[in-house]
């Protein structure tokens, strides 16, 4: 029997057979690393935006702490 174009028979789709996508073994590893990475990265992040509003009083305002006066032309 010939399959459809996504790897999946269309027959056996329904009986849950046949619902395994022909990937190779090192895809699902090498995106779980990616996200993984990129979780650690978001985190360090937001850690860094914390201590630093932390630290300085500036950015612990809502004007972002431009203390900039407007000029009038």
């Amino acid at each position: 029997m010939r399959s459809n174009a996504s790897g999946l028979n269309a027959s056996l789709a329904g009986l849950g057979l046949g619902l395994r996508l022909h990937r190779p073994p090192w895809v699902a590893s090498t995106l779980a690393a990616i996200l993984i990475f990129t979780i650690v990265v978001d985190i360090l992040g937001n850690v860094l935006v914390i201590l630093s509003v932390c630290r300085n009083k500036k950015l612990r305002n809502a004007d972002g702490g431009t203390d900039t006066a407007v000029t009038v032309q």
